[in-house]
């Protein structure tokens, strides 16, 4: 009889040392896990296809391109050098126009094909730091 009993113990699997390596292992990527959140959540909406608006109602766009250098034009004039991340001269632009045409006013961001993603990045947060609310994205070349 004990012989029986020793090969049954022999035999059995310890799940308790697993499920233990596995919670330690859960938690490591929980806490290493690291949860980027600056450039997700803007604030900024941007419009889907909605109906063409009226004529009458229609406001000029801002057209702010981004070359592979890094330069920002908006409406084709060059502002502030490429280096600088914080554009202030981006955001007083668009400061202006949202005091004069309020939060309809529509603001196209056209980068070129090679332009880096910070850039573009940098460009969303002016954008955001700005109060704008009509953005698109332009990618046609």
């Amino acid at each position: 009889m004990r012989l029986k009993q020793e090969k049954e113990l022999e035999n059995s699997i310890q799940l308790g040392p697993m499920i233990d390596c596995m919670m330690i292992l859960l938690m490591y990527f929980i806490i290493a896990g690291r949860i980027d959140v600056e450039e997700k959540y803007l604030g900024l909406m941007i419009p889907g296809g909605a109906a063409a608006a009226k004529p009458e109602a229609m406001i000029t766009e801002i057209v702010v391109s981004i070359n592979e250098a890094g330069q920002v034009f908006c409406n084709n004039q060059p502002l502030g050098n490429p280096d600088d991340t914080d554009l202030a001269m981006v955001r007083s632009k668009l400061d202006q126009a949202l005091k004069l045409f309020g939060d309809k006013q529509p603001v196209v961001i056209h980068p070129q094909a090679r332009v880096r993603q910070q850039r573009i990045a940098d460009v969303l947060s002016a954008c955001a730091a700005a109060g704008v609310k009509n953005l698109s994205f332009n990618a046609n070349q």
